[in-house]
């Protein structure tokens, strides 16, 4: 069974995304806390309503935070902050290269992301390992001119450019 998902992984690798980094607040310690995760796997739902999805892994720590919070965003990032990315995808080194911001008291947003999607929970649904989060889209924001995009494949980051 190990050797069918090592496989998985592998040839999922050659899935190119874009990266996100899923922000909330922090339940404890002070008002400024973030906690957060580096995902690939997000994507758009619906139109009616605006729907977002990603995945969680069951196990996270990340988890109940954002089922405690029941508000997050969704950050597109850009390239060259794929140092932002290892960061929230476990790589943690001090200090941190994230820059938060805050889009309402309790919705982080962060710095120098292409997009960002403020979203809350709409509906979850376990599935296998991970649980599907549905975020609803209250807000958007975006940097405008678009920056290159940071994206992901075969365990390297590149950026591409967004220009038509």
């Amino acid at each position: 069974m190990r050797d069918r998902q090592q496989r998985f992984r592998s040839l999922m690798g050659r899935f190119v995304t874009g990266v996100t980094v899923i922000g909330v607040k922090a339940a404890a310690r002070h008002d400024a806390a973030v906690e957060a995760m580096t995902a690939s796997a997000v994507t758009a739902v619906s139109l009616d309503p605006l729907l977002l999805l990603t995945c969680i892994r069951n196990e996270s720590r990340f988890l109940p935070a954002i089922m405690r919070g029941r508000c997050f965003s969704i950050n597109v990032l850009a390239a060259g902050q794929d140092d932002v990315s290892r960061y929230y995808g476990g790589h943690r080194h001090a200090p941190c290269p994230a820059e938060w911001r805050w889009h309402t008291d309790s919705v982080p947003v962060l710095g120098g992301a292409n997009a960002s999607f403020i979203c809350r929970i709409h509906a979850t649904h376990r599935v296998g390992d991970h649980t599907v989060v549905y975020g609803e889209v209250v807000d958007m924001i975006a940097q405008d001119p678009a920056a290159p995009a940071l994206v992901y494949a075969a365990g390297r980051y590149q950026g591409i450019s967004l220009a038509a």
